[in-house]
């Protein structure tokens, strides 16, 4: 059995409330350890934004919200997910077959903390804990479909027919999980479906925007 340390990668943006707004395509090769089933891990990291009304709220998040150098803007909140997968080979007598194919989605969301929330009118207040509870709710229903796009991947992985080398199975494999990503819709659908995340309370007034989407490219295999 050879074990095969190829892993792609393909990273895709979301803006809270938005629809797709970015992607990012690359690829590498590195030893990576503890195959097994698939993984996915998450973490949240926050910008601060300053102010004790609507209005200078809304000049912060703009300022210091995350920002699309595509569009050109910035967004009160963001998921970005990266999708890694790597298989072990085995020696069959046609060719060479995947053993055990697997992944791992990492998972990042960028939140707003408030940090003069304590100076501002408690309905302020009470609007703001509402919006970013469900920024929150909204971005991980992101992070689901990507963990379960993942999977989709491991399974299609893992049905792959023997190849006569292992360098054409590894070729084909990159092939196919960079076409699972390109072809997935779930994400736009999620946000059709959610309004963006607006039927779940992700609107704060005045805030909230919308950006034109964009088509998501290939990933290079391999580099």
């Amino acid at each position: 059995m050879n074990r095969v340390w190829l892993i792609c990668v393909l990273t895709v943006v979301f803006a809270a409330a938005v629809t797709l707004v970015g992607v990012q395509s690359g690829g590498l090769a590195a030893p990576i350890t503890g195959l097994g089933s698939s993984k996915a891990q998450e973490k949240v990291k926050y910008y601060e934004v300053r102010g004790t009304t609507l209005d200078e709220l809304r000049q912060d998040v703009f300022t210091r919200g995350p920002f699309d150098r595509n569009k050109g803007h910035r967004f009160a909140g963001w998921a970005e997910w990266r999708i890694q997968w790597w298989f072990d080979s085995r020696e069959v007598p046609q060719g060479c077959a995947v053993d055990n194919a697997v992944t791992e989605t990492h998972i990042e969301y960028t939140l707003p903390r408030w940090v003069d929330e304590a100076a501002a009118e408690p309905e302020l207040r009470d609007s703001w804990r509402r919006f970013v509870d469900a920024l929150m709710l909204h971005e991980e229903g992101h992070g689901r479909l990507a963990r379960e796009l993942a999977e989709r991947i491991e399974f299609a992985i893992n049905s792959l027919p023997p190849e006569p080398t292992c360098e054409e199975l590894a070729r084909k494999v990159n092939e196919l999980a960079n076409h699972l990503i390109r072809e997935d819709e779930t994400q736009e659908a999620y946000d059709r479906e959610t309004g963006h995340g607006e039927t779940q309370g992700a609107a704060f007034p005045s805030i909230v925007v919308r950006a034109s989407s964009t088509t998501a490219t290939a990933a290079t295999a391999g580099e």
